[in-house]
């Protein structure tokens, strides 16, 4: 998937054409905002859900309001993704990976939930979008070496947040419980992604690493502090 951009070899000639450093997060930065980002775009798409969905169900039928709701996850968690990516970076790109993670991320939840539908088919279903966000993430940022790690976290995140978010709604009558799981399962996946994009993209960091470090070469990364 080289023509996406994200390559180390693509990042070091983004970093030395561009007139400013290449912006890069800690690990902390990540997987701050990653839990952070994700947790608060999945309370406000399950809110206007519960307020929407009779009204999108009439006028747009039950595939068409959730055609509704995977745009929005695209629209408003797409800005944070492109944040856990090294910049500069093609925007548009950006995007579309993060779209083709979540469709895919989706197709494999559902199809690993299919033939079960119950509690073994939902523990299957983290499983199995955590190992293909993983390998996604791993081939696109040609970090192969990393996929282990990505796949094992991402797994860990997604089930985490789903079985801790479902824990805890019992706790909370109404609309108030499935924010409480939506907020949990968030972070739980937003941690993930904050893990593994991050180790994928150490590669990419490594080379402006030893770029910035070369005495004829001018400084082409920075930490955000």
């Amino acid at each position: 998937m080289k023509f996406l951009g994200f390559y180390p070899e693509s990042v070091t000639a983004r970093a030395r054409a561009a007139a400013v450093p290449a912006r890069m997060l800690t690990l902390a930065q990540s997987l701050g905002l990653g839990a952070g980002g994700f947790c608060v775009v999945s309370v406000l798409v399950i809110a206007v859900a519960a307020f929407a969905d009779n009204s999108l169900r009439n006028y747009l039928g039950r595939t068409g309001s959730y055609l509704v709701y995977d745009l929005m996850i695209i629209l408003m968690a797409g800005p944070v993704f492109r944040r856990l990516i090294i910049a500069p970076h093609p925007a548009f790109r950006a995007y579309v990976l993060f779209a083709a993670a979540f469709f895919l991320y989706y197709v494999t939840w559902a199809t690993a939930f299919r033939p079960f539908q119950n509690l073994l088919g939902e523990w299957l279903g983290s499983l199995a979008g955590g190992i293909g966000l993983g390998l996604v993430f791993a081939t696109v940022f040609d970090a192969p070496k990393q996929a282990l790690r990505a796949i094992l976290i991402l797994c860990v995140g997604s089930a985490a947040g789903y079985f801790g978010g479902r824990f805890l709604r019992q706790y909370f009558p109404g609309i108030g419980g499935a924010l409480v799981w939506g907020a949990v399962y968030g972070m739980g996946m937003g941690t993930g992604l904050g893990y593994a994009l991050y180790a994928c993209q150490e590669p990419a960091r490594q080379r402006l690493k030893r770029l910035s470090d070369s005495p004829a070469t001018a400084p082409l990364s920075r930490p955000i502090s």
